[in-house]
């Protein structure tokens, strides 16, 4: 009998999910733009996977689920629950060669940030300089960029917040249409009750 293949690596993240009233007014953002004649030039997200990522770990060995979601629960005890102001709309890395289209998640006084960098650390990245909050809406279909200016000058984004109140390992699996995010383990900050 030959041996079991061991499973494939799970391309996996960490992120923060986002509250349902948040994510209607954002989705109806979203819609709007997408109803734009420059929208073409753009493949848009699912509302339903929005999200804020602290980390993301890419292709991840199924047997390090366990130890990964101790250490967020290790983390989360030691932070307890809180908001961050929401709105406006941007892109990476340029406004005129854009690659992603996002929603800004205001990161005032760091803490969402110093989150992402413990996540980082804890999972075994190195901890980024450059952490930038945000929910991805659509990501150019030309990989060098696309112009975003008419749709940023035409979007009429909501304010709004989000409750940090758990973290979540997610794992990702893709395919047609898009993205599905089956939650591995979840990590309320102290203070939460789950």
């Amino acid at each position: 009998m030959a041996p079991a293949e061991p499973e494939r690596p799970w391309r996996c993240f960490v992120a923060v999910p986002i509250g349902g009233e948040l994510r209607e007014a954002v989705a109806a953002c979203s819609s709007a733009l997408q109803a734009l004649p420059e929208a073409h030039a753009w493949s848009w997200t699912d509302a339903a996977g929005w999200h804020v990522t602290l980390a993301f770990l890419g292709a991840t060995d199924p047997a390090r689920v366990p130890s990964l979601g101790r250490a967020l629960a290790a983390i989360a005890r030691r932070g307890g629950t809180f908001t961050v102001a929401c709105g406006g709309l941007g892109a990476f890395p340029s406004r005129g060669r854009a690659r992603v289209l996002w929603y800004g998640v205001t990161d005032t006084d760091g803490r969402l940030r110093e989150l992402a960098r413990e996540v980082q650390a804890a999972t075994g990245l190195q901890p980024e300089d450059r952490f930038r909050a945000h929910l991805t809406l659509a990501r150019a279909r030309d990989r060098s960029g696309t112009d975003a200016g008419p749709l940023l000058a035409s979007g009429q984004p909501p304010e709004g917040q989000i409750e940090v109140d758990h973290m979540v390992l997610y794992r990702s699996h893709l395919g047609r249409g898009p993205a599905r995010y089956e939650a591995l383990a979840v990590a309320p900050l102290s203070g939460a009750a789950r």
